[in-house]
């Protein structure tokens, strides 16, 4: 019975220090797979290492001192404990970049009252956005689906034997008359200087003389930020640092290297307005807001909920999709990428030299490289738009 009693009082105290080991048991498997035995784990155990965390608040120095395992294991535990929180931060900095340093973009609804604003016209916010709107229509095929639609509007209701709605009647009006009244009552100026020749005129040249400038802007940033990475002895970690000035959580690390020289694309800034400049030559400024406005009006229309039934269309999706154009995310978060990088090239000029320059051509150069410049500067003024796949555009 004695000797039973003094089994028992072993095993209790067996299981008492099992339960106060205190260290982690995935962490002591870490440990040992790592090489280190079960004694020297015990020793970490001893000065109070219980869970992961608390290994982290050890050097590898200690780890060595405290275990008397070799600098090389030493090195390697506290390695496999520190970068989970490091790669943790990276991975949300770089995939959730912050573009707030970069202007803002109206959205349709503030930028059809943006038209209406009265005054001398000139170069400006306005007729950029209305410009990039405007090309952008043009080279999806948008401004010629009210013709499409109501023909198809029409065919579909022969083929039920039923009338045509009232959104057939709203769509033939836009198509035959054109009205300008809301945004050019203050320019005291008539809708019917506004011709499909004018317009035509302005779309030819915004897509020869606007998407090269701002493409080709956009390889002069990347040709800026290879330069700087080339000379870095770290690219990878140059770049964790500049997203990290991008997103507004610190500055350049000491002794990171200093940036090229940035009044080169000072100067194309410069030179891409001039080209600006350019597209609204003549009645370019006034054309522009006509073509924004008539880009807004389509948008709307194919924002009826009822417009695919009245074509014969499961959803709306497969409207467009058999129309041959893409108004959906893809498009509006291009248009609002394009438009916002158009913006800041022309703020660039105007940006302080120094901490405020320097994020202010990364975050431009992130956006720019969302942006798909190879599937930019086709028009579709010529072309028939028909039945087909559809154009796809991805943008962040």
């Amino acid at each position: 019975m004695d000797e039973l009693d003094e089994k028992e009082k072993g095993t209790d105290v067996t299981e008492t220090k099992d339960v106060t080991t205190g260290i982690d048991k995935a962490l002591k498997a870490k440990l040992i797979e790592l090489g280190l035995n079960e004694e020297q784990v015990n020793k970490l155990e001893k000065e109070g290492v219980k869970v992961e965390a608390d290994l982290r608040d050890l050097t590898a120095a200690e780890i060595k001192e405290i275990t008397e395992c070799g600098i090389v294991i030493s090195k390697k535990i506290k390695a496999a404990v520190i970068p989970v929180v490091v790669e943790k931060t990276v991975a949300t900095e770089t995939t959730q970049p912050s573009f707030d340093i970069l202007p803002q973009v109206p959205d349709d609804n503030s930028f059809v009252e943006m038209l209406k604003v009265g005054g001398v016209p000139k170069v400006g916010v306005t007729e950029l956005i209305s410009a990039i709107k405007g090309t952008l229509a043009d080279s999806t095929g948008l401004f010629k689906l009210p013709k499409i639609i109501i023909d198809s509007m029409e065919k579909f209701a022969e083929s039920q034997d039923e009338p045509v709605g009232t959104d057939y009647y709203t769509l033939q009006k836009m198509v035959t008359r054109h009205s300008y009244a809301e945004i050019f009552a203050a320019l005291d100026l008539d809708s019917a200087s506004v011709t499909l020749e004018k317009k035509k005129k302005l779309l030819d040249r915004l897509a020869k003389l606007l998407w090269p400038a701002l493409s080709g802007y956009h390889q002069q940033v990347v040709g800026w930020v290879q330069a700087w990475q080339q000379g870095a002895a770290n690219p990878a970690a140059m770049m964790m640092a500049m997203t990290s000035v991008m997103s507004g959580s610190g500055a350049m690390p000491a002794g990171m290297l200093q940036a090229p020289d940035t009044s080169v694309l000072k100067d194309a800034a410069e030179s891409v307005i001039n080209e600006i400049n350019k597209v609204f030559s003549g009645t370019g400024l006034v054309i522009a807001r006509a073509i924004a406005l008539d880009a807004s009006r389509i948008k709307e229309v194919l924002d009826n909920p009822t417009l695919p039934i009245q074509v014969g269309a499961a959803s709306r999706e497969q409207m467009l999709k058999s129309f041959n154009v893409n108004v959906s995310a893809d498009y509006v978060r291009l248009e609002r990428n394009i438009t916002r990088y158009a913006l800041a090239i022309l703020e660039f000029p105007k940006v302080t030299a120094g901490q405020s320059e320097l994020a202010y051509l990364t975050a431009l150069f992130q956006l720019g490289t969302a942006i798909p410049w190879d599937k930019l500067g086709s028009s579709a003024a010529d072309k028939e738009v028909r039945p087909a796949a559809g154009n796809s555009f991805r943008g962040i």
